[in-house]
């Protein structure tokens, strides 16, 4: 996890700490989660083609010709 400050790390290790505990509800866990952590953009995939697609079909045609 990685935290906007030092005084929120803090502030939520404190509030995990009474979640643990049933101290402070999921909801309200989530607003902490919300206010002290930095948001992490989705990762986005993108598939990196390292050879021209008529090479590769090169490659798989003779091995269908074997089957």
């Amino acid at each position: 996890m990685k935290y906007k400050s030092n005084i929120l790390e803090m502030i939520h290790e404190n509030a995990m700490a009474n979640f643990e505990i049933g101290a402070i509800s999921e909801a309200r866990m989530q607003e902490y989660d919300e206010m002290c952590l930095v948001k992490t953009p989705d990762p986005v995939y993108k598939t990196e083609q390292t050879e021209e697609p008529e090479k590769l079909t090169s490659n798989i045609k003779p091995l269908l010709a074997t089957t």
